[in-house]
């Protein structure tokens, strides 16, 4: 009867595992949507909160694991515990929440603020082979966005002769040239991608 329990025991120790890491995973991701939830609100401080809060909750989910494999050794061998990786849903450190908390409220703007536009002219230029004629890279650019830009984004100020998308294009693409992401040897109206950009590209890119 002793080592009948014992092997209860075992199995519950297992389950306990199992649980406590499908409930701190489901913990994070409902912290995550209540933070966008705030900011869409208009609560930009509550979110901070919210957000804060995952990261003490990642470092317990880590030291989890931990304590699960020193089990795993004082059972003999890894069992089958479905581990949720936290990459499956963005780490998150105080800098990654400042960038998180100015996406969402860039966001809530009516109009595509210019930053959005830096990932789609380097998928664009990717595609095309590395350079392209800027026409073409901007016709890709609006094929992309066409579900993102909106009708202030093709409202032309006064006083300019541009759509506003149009015009955060040419403001984005100059800035990336500045920062070395695009060639400045291209043609006047021929654009490149360096290096710099592919490897940006590959670190930001969704």
């Amino acid at each position: 009867m002793a080592e009948k329990k014992n092997v209860i025991d075992h199995k519950e120790i297992k389950n306990t595992f199992s649980s406590l890491f499908k409930n701190v995973y489901d913990l994070i991701t409902d912290l995550k949507l209540s933070s966008s939830e705030e900011i869409l609100n208009g609560s930009i401080a509550e979110a901070q909160k919210l957000l804060s809060k995952i990261i003490p909750y990642q470092t317990f989910y880590e030291k989890l694991k931990v304590a699960k494999l020193a089990f795993d050794e004082i059972e003999g061998g890894p069992e089958n515990t479905k581990v949720l990786e936290l990459d499956d849903f963005e780490t998150l450190d105080q800098e990654a929440i400042d960038v998180e908390l100015n996406e969402n409220v860039e966001k809530k703007s009516s109009e595509m603020p210019q930053s959005s536009f830096r990932i789609p002219i380097l998928k664009a230029l990717i595609f095309l082979g590395g350079s392209s004629e800027e026409v073409e890279v901007i016709e890709f650019v609006k094929k992309d966005l066409k579900n993102k830009l909106t009708k202030e984004d093709f409202e032309i100020p006064q006083g300019e002769d541009k759509e506003k998308w149009l015009s955060n294009v040419y403001f984005e693409t100059a800035q990336m040239m500045d920062e070395g992401l695009l060639s400045n040897e291209a043609s006047k109206n021929k654009w490149e991608i360096a290096q710099k950009g592919i490897d940006y590209l590959g670190k930001y890119a969704k």
